[in-house]
């Protein structure tokens, strides 16, 4: 199936106006269905109404530990919230629950390759069908763990990685060699084994890296899939370019099962309900969604809302870094 020329001006003006959007379309959204889903959450969004169709996609953080202290994320520098890792059992349970979700996310705030049982978590959602993703900072990523990755069915994998060697080295303390080096053995063991997992490589944009956008971009362009780049989630305030679309597409569970609206919720102060004893598609309809979409419809943003960076016009890349 074709997307018409009617089609595509429809999905851009629903989705971020982003030249990349269509190059990893094919990855993110598995079939139509989940496309014409979103296309539907967000025509609520643009008819200012609180309510939204479906509930597609969920954000899971399996751990919210990590081994870096990377200088823009609060894990190790501010976050307050308890340390932990997600049971199995409540990660299965939350898959049994929610029959309608198609796509899990396993990453929110950590590093998900600190999950022993980060494989088996793919697997059964794998199994249940549902698409599976996830971000990871490639420092653990042997080849062991890589070939379990990609035997597990895994259909989208990022790495994220900031600027080049001496910038990198700075903001996380770590061998940008090393983490390469892992990078580049896992695209050539895919590669190898004709799997199907979609390799992004993201860097975070703010002051430190944003002279770096363009060498990043030569050095990973024809390697990775898709070369992405993304805003620190919290900067100076700027002016609103758009309502969030996040509350009309996704949540967020936490380790310990609680949810929240999305991934910058980081000390879950946003509480909706709980994954292991509720339908997350009733908590997405329910009435505490529904009274955060009409305070952002209202322009009443709760504090954490208001200075949430990634709709704010905080920088402009050239068209020519935004294709892979």
């Amino acid at each position: 199936m074709v997307m018409t020329g009617r089609s595509h001006r429809l999905a851009a003006r629903l989705f971020p106006r982003d030249p990349r959007f269509f190059d990893y379309l094919r990855a993110r959204y598995q079939s139509w269905s989940i496309i014409l889903t979103e296309i539907l959450n967000q025509s609520y969004r643009l008819a200012h109404l609180p309510g939204a169709c479906q509930l597609t996609t969920v954000g899971v953080e399996t751990n919210n530990t990590c081994n870096l202290s990377c200088l823009h994320c609060p894990v190790n520098q501010e976050m307050k919230r308890k340390k932990g890792l997600m049971k199995l059992e409540t990660f299965q349970k939350i898959i049994d629950l929610n029959p309608e979700v198609d796509r899990v996310y396993l990453t929110d705030w950590g590093e998900p390759l600190l999950h022993p049982q980060l494989v088996s978590m793919i697997n059964y959602a794998h199994e249940q069908g549902k698409h599976t993703s996830l971000t990871t900072n490639a420092t653990l990523l042997d080849e062991i763990l890589s070939q379990a990755l990609l035997d597990s069915h895994l259909d989208v994998i990022k790495f994220s990685v900031d600027g080049g060697q001496e910038i990198y080295q700075k903001i996380r303390g770590f061998s940008y060699e090393q983490v390469e080096a892992n990078i580049l053995r896992f695209i050539r063991m895919r590669n190898e084994s004709k799997k199907k997992t979609w390799i992004e490589v993201s860097m975070v944009i703010y002051d430190e890296t944003l002279p770096e956008v363009e060498a990043f971009q030569k050095e990973w362009r024809g390697k990775a899939d898709f070369v992405n780049f993304q805003p620190k989630f919290f900067s100076l305030p700027k002016r609103k370019k758009s309502l969030c679309r996040d509350l009309w597409r996704i949540l967020v569970v936490l380790w310990d099962g609680r949810v929240v609206p999305c991934c910058v919720d980081y000390e879950g102060d946003i509480i909706l309900g709980d994954a292991e004893k509720e339908n997350l598609q009733k908590i997405f309809q329910g009435p505490k969604m529904k009274a955060l979409r009409k305070k952002h419809l209202q322009n009443k943003r709760p504090g954490l809302c208001a200075k949430c960076l990634p709709y704010y016009a905080d920088y402009h890349l050239p068209p020519r870094l935004l294709r892979s």
